[in-house]
């Protein structure tokens, strides 16, 4: 079943366009990697996905999460998607998180909605117990202390951590994760993918991963559309896409991040 259909998406503002004509699909269990340079309208097709577009933005084609319209729906319409049909995690937990808010109520309140949504009930003690289950399986140390912290008061990895469990906890059919690495050191990101695809699969979720580095792509998807200035160049297979670029700026992209990693490697 196709979870995510965008067809002729087309993003506006006055009268510049800031995405063209861009299609993809994503299908139960596919995991799909949107590639591009920054302000190449990544982020915009994830939000336009999700029905959260500014205001400024006019969005046309058409766009089906879960075989419901996005473009044109109405709000109230578009709320019992998010969390079932889909769940995101932002690129900076910082700001995506409240600040104001301690860790452990933070990833209790989507719990408990899932549960409303449901028609289940769940106790406080209950409440906390799946608050600890979901804080350990995405590898969290020393939980009574997370869940009494506030954001500030815990690291960047530990706060993507944070917000991964927290769309978790709304059993989404489609996990949309933009750029959910840029902000962390070599190791804590190598951490966060490896915990994302191991999520992903236990969970039978689809993965939309949004990223300008193609090897943090290939670690996570298994096919890829490449975006540039708003319109798709080229899209497929990861093996094909990375291995064998039919376009001009993709092959720039593969030769780039080849150069790069042969910068890296240590002097014989």
């Amino acid at each position: 079943m196709t979870l995510l259909a965008i067809d002729g998406l087309t993003l506006s503002i006055g009268d510049q366009a800031l995405v063209r004509d861009l299609s993809l699909s994503i299908a139960g269990g596919e995991r799909l990697g949107l590639i591009g340079e920054s302000g190449s309208g990544k982020s915009l097709t994830a939000l336009a996905a999700i029905g959260l577009l500014p205001p400024d933005i006019r969005a046309e084609g058409s766009i089906l999460l879960d075989g419901r319209q996005v473009i044109g729906a109405r709000e109230e319409d578009l709320l019992p998607l998010r969390g079932a049909a889909v769940a995101t995690v932002f690129q900076e937990p910082l700001t995506a998180l409240d600040p104001l808010m301690k860790v452990g109520r933070q990833v209790a309140e989507p719990l408990a909605r899932r549960y409303r949504r449901e028609g289940k009930k769940l106790d406080r003690k209950a409440l906390a117990r799946e608050v600890r289950d979901l804080l350990e399986r995405v590898s969290l140390p020393d939980i009574d202390r997370i869940v009494n912290a506030y954001p500030y008061e815990i690291s960047g990895g530990q706060r993507q951590r944070i917000a991964i469990a927290m769309a978790l906890a709304c059993r989404p059919k489609l996990l949309i994760a933009d750029e959910p690495t840029t902000a962390l050191d070599v190791t804590t990101q190598a951490e966060i993918l490896d915990l994302l695809s191991d999520l992903v699969r236990e969970n039978g979720m689809a993965l939309l991963f949004i990223s300008h580095d193609l090897p943090v792509v290939a670690r996570v998807a298994e096919k890829v559309a490449v975006l540039r200035r708003g319109e798709v160049v080229e899209q497929g297979p990861v093996t094909s896409v990375f291995g064998a670029p039919a376009h001009e700026y993709t092959r720039t992209l593969v030769s780039a991040a080849a150069a790069f990693d042969k910068a890296l490697e240590p002097a014989q």
